[in-house]
């Protein structure tokens, strides 16, 4: 359950805690014991009992009141009182005790008949405090995030006291908006004497609750909302929402719409007082109506299932024909509400049919990857938005019948047009840039190119960060034994290898391999790149490689279309990811992906191929056995071995049959892959560095100066090999090294460098003997 009010968190926190102990080793607590030496909760008591039938408080004998003295409550914790559910654990209040006070020898409070009945029960029970031991005040509670709301709140001694008095209106409150707000003292004394124009949009929704809030002063509230605002709140909820929804400005009630419009996020249950109202003229202002909001949507529902059963140019004409009815209610308040779904998803389905009526352009395969990394990528973000719009507002049916008439009539004529281009022209070869030192190489499975710009314009709001972003190609085929190879900096390493399953062989060391990840990252480690953890990653130094742990490809074939609801969370991971690198010091990250894929609601088509033509068949791909059957198939080489012959199948099918994620021919989607640089801009606080490096006049003492060094080694190595007796560098950035005999070394190339626990973290190439000066500043 989540929690809506402060009320509701408060009741949640308290039952939370009769589950917090090990049934294996523990009995359930038979009390949950909250103390209150200041007695700050004990004026809003009466409202927590009325959400908590199992809170008794400690006090005068009134059993009717669940209040009473300590022998009785501890009948009440052992159940021959007070008739607590037996589903539930009784909460004992304790005002005026503090839990430091209960917790006390117990022979010390013998003499207290109130506390001495109850001291045992910390031992059958448990304390409701916070995690430091101390009670909950009322401002704990609200500004902790550890056991408490988590929420903003002023540490005036003004907002002390407005918070005592306002506490019982503030247990009421809309948990959300208060989120969105500082609690000062401002703002709980418009709780103690709220606006008027607050006080009528409550009470549209808990007519009752309100006035039983004003009490007494209840008549004199009502009579000045209609000398104010013109509305008779004597004659119902719905007579005075009527008024507010036909107002017009300048008009008495026009305010109250203008609160609601500005702050409807405080008025959640609004939006159903106001879909009971019909608009009295459909002409003029029936936009402001939630009546005729909801009727558009099932008009728009019908009209998107009318378009789909056209033949596609119709469709798509249609599509576009009620985008222009209805694309002025994405601007809505209640699209903004969320009330306006299919609208919203609308603007998605819009951008395909515009898609799909544009001709496909020709050219070379070079010229189409360019054109889907400048624009093309739009149209799978809208399919997959549209995607996820359907499954969280339940409007499968209409958002899938224009996809599969428009989104994969699209891509089908994508997939053959690049197809064409690459049967005629070739396979363009892409290849990673040499990677420079400071460079880590990050690998994500599945990273299609439009996750890719989402995530390039995620980093870009980033000032400190430089983004670059463009297509290269997969390797033939796409599986990801080839395609991460492929993209690795070990891929010179590759050749060969068994086309059966598309897995390389490896150099290792004087040996070979065939491909696994784990060979993969051994293969790397003579050429100097380090494997690199995302989660906790080392200092940075040299040339390093590092893959995302959370794989989008293997979360596509699990979940299907349910996947474009998961993959924003998949994109926050990877830009943290991301930024954990760069700040352990790595200057660039290179991202880099083996394919794409395709996503449709109703699966993709299939291709049969005869078993008897093929060594081994995948959905994507297959080895074919029979040169004749060239002519029925896009047949390209294997990227790491050209007498491999691999059938693709054509358009978007796939030899596997009806899956809604899967990789289908070669497509454009499948095959350009995303190149990501981000650099950061000036060295990572704390991130260690070297500034100068000096020289003693007979050259037989190297003085070092570093920035965030203090307890690291400093050493100069000549061909891989350390000379001279290297100390530590002091608090004050200082550190040497002597050395002997240095005759032979003038004008050598060092390495001065700096370590931690062995481990290099800095270093700076230069001539022995050669003084340096670094800029502080420089990254």
């Amino acid at each position: 359950m989540k929690a809506q009010t402060v009320l509701e968190a408060l009741t949640i926190r308290l039952k939370e805690q009769t589950k917090r102990f090990n049934p294996a080793l523990e009995s359930a607590p038979v009390a949950i014991l909250w103390t209150d030496e200041r007695r700050e909760w004990e004026p809003v008591l009466p409202r927590i009992k009325e959400a908590l039938p199992e809170l008794f408080a400690l006090g005068a004998y009134e059993p009717d009141q669940r209040s009473g003295p300590g022998v009785w409550l501890r009948m009440v914790a052992d159940g021959q009182a007070g008739s607590v559910d037996p589903e539930r654990t009784a909460i004992l209040y304790l005002p005026g005790v503090g839990n430091g006070q209960l917790r006390t020898d117990l022979r010390g409070l013998k003499g207290d008949p109130q506390l001495a009945p109850l001291a045992e029960l910390q031992y059958r029970g448990c304390f409701w405090r916070q995690e430091n031991g101390k009670d909950w005040t009322l401002r704990a509670f609200l500004e902790s995030r550890r056991g408490g709301l988590g929420l903003q709140v002023s540490a005036s001694q003004e907002a002390a006291q407005a918070l005592k008095a306002a506490m019982g209106k503030l247990l009421m409150q809309n948990l959300p908006a208060l989120d969105a707000m500082a609690i000062d003292e401002r703002t709980l004394n418009d709780l103690i004497n709220p606006a008027p124009d607050e006080t009528v949009l409550r009470w549209l929704t808990a007519p009752e609750a309100t006035r039983a809030e004003h009490g007494t002063s209840w008549e004199s509230f009502a009579a000045n909302a209609k000398k104010r605002f013109g509305v008779d709140l004597a004659k119902g909820p719905m007579e005075v929402a009527q008024r507010i929804l036909a107002s017009k400005s300048g008009e008495a009630a026009h305010p109250l719409w203008e609160k609601y419009v500005a702050h409807w996020h405080s008025y959640p249950d609004a939006y159903e007082v106001f879909r009971g109202i019909a608009p009295p003229d459909l002409l003029q202002g029936a936009e402001r109506y939630p009546r005729e909001n909801d009727a558009d949507e099932r008009r728009l529902a019908d009209e998107l299932l009318k378009a789909a059963s056209l033949e596609p140019v119709a469709a798509a004409q249609a599509v576009l024909a009620a985008e222009s009815r209805h694309a002025a209610r994405r601007e809505a308040l209640w699209a903004r509400q969320g009330h306006a779904p299919l609208a919203t998803a609308l603007a998605d389905l819009a951008l395909i049919a515009k898609a799909f009526l544009e001709p496909v352009a020709g050219g070379k395969p070079a010229e189409a990857a360019r054109r889907y990394a400048e624009n093309g990528w739009r149209v799978d973000a809208a399919a997959r938005g549209a995607m996820a719009m359907a499954q969280q507002a339940e409007l499968e049916k209409p958002i899938h019948a224009v996809l599969v008439a428009l989104y994969r009539r699209w891509l089908e004529k994508q997939a053959e047009g690049f197809q064409w281009m690459v049967k005629k022209d070739g396979y363009p070869t892409w290849n990673l840039p040499a990677v420079a030192d400071g460079t880590v190489v990050l690998f994500v499975d599945g990273l299609r190119f439009d996750l890719a710009r989402e995530l390039e314009a995620t980093l870009h709001k980033d000032n400190g960060l430089t983004v670059g972003l463009e297509p290269g190609f997969t390797s033939i085929p796409s599986v990801t034994s080839s395609g991460k190879v492929w993209v690795s900096p070990a891929r010179k390493l590759a050749d060969g290898g068994n086309g059966g399953d598309f897995a390389p062989r490896l150099q290792l060391g004087k040996t070979e391999g065939a491909y696994t990840a784990a060979k993969l990252r051994k293969a790397m480690e003579p050429e100097g790149v380090a494997v690199v953890d995302t989660e906790n990653p080392s200092l940075a130094y040299g040339r390093g490689w590092a893959e995302f742990p959370g794989d989008i490809d293997s979360d596509g074939h699990a979940k299907g279309r349910k996947l474009a609801r998961a993959i924003p969370a998949h994109l926050d991971d990877l830009a943290k990811a991301i930024r954990r690198l760069l700040n352990a010091g790595w200057k660039q990250v290179w991202v880099v992906t083996d394919h794409g894929w395709l996503l449709l609601p109703d699966g993709l088509p299939k291709a049969e191929l005869p078993a008897r033509l093929t060594e081994t068949k995948w959905g994507r791909c297959a080895v074919l056995k029979d040169a004749a059957a060239d002519a029925d198939w896009l047949v390209l080489p294997w990227s790491f071995d050209p007498a491999v012959r691999v059938a693709l199948a054509p358009g978007i099918s796939a030899f596997s049959s009806g899956r809604e994620y899967d990789h289908g021919g070669l497509s454009l989607q499948e095959s350009v892959v995303p190149f990501l640089r981000v650099q950061r801009h000036g060295p990572v606080a704390g991130q260690p560095r070297l500034v100068a490096v000096s020289w003693n006049i007979r050259r037989t003492i190297c003085t070092v100066r570093a920035n965030d060094a203090a307890g690291l080694t400093v050493s100069i190595e000549r061909l891989g090999s350390t000379i001279g007796d290297g100390e530590a560098i002091d608090n004050d950035g200082k550190g040497r090294v002597v050395l002997e005999e240095v005759d032979d070394l003038i004008g050598e190339q060092i390495a001065v460098v700096l370590r931690s626990d062995g481990q290099k973290v800095a270093e700076e190439r230069l001539n022995f003997g050669e003084a340096w000066e670094g800029s502080a500043n420089a990254a």
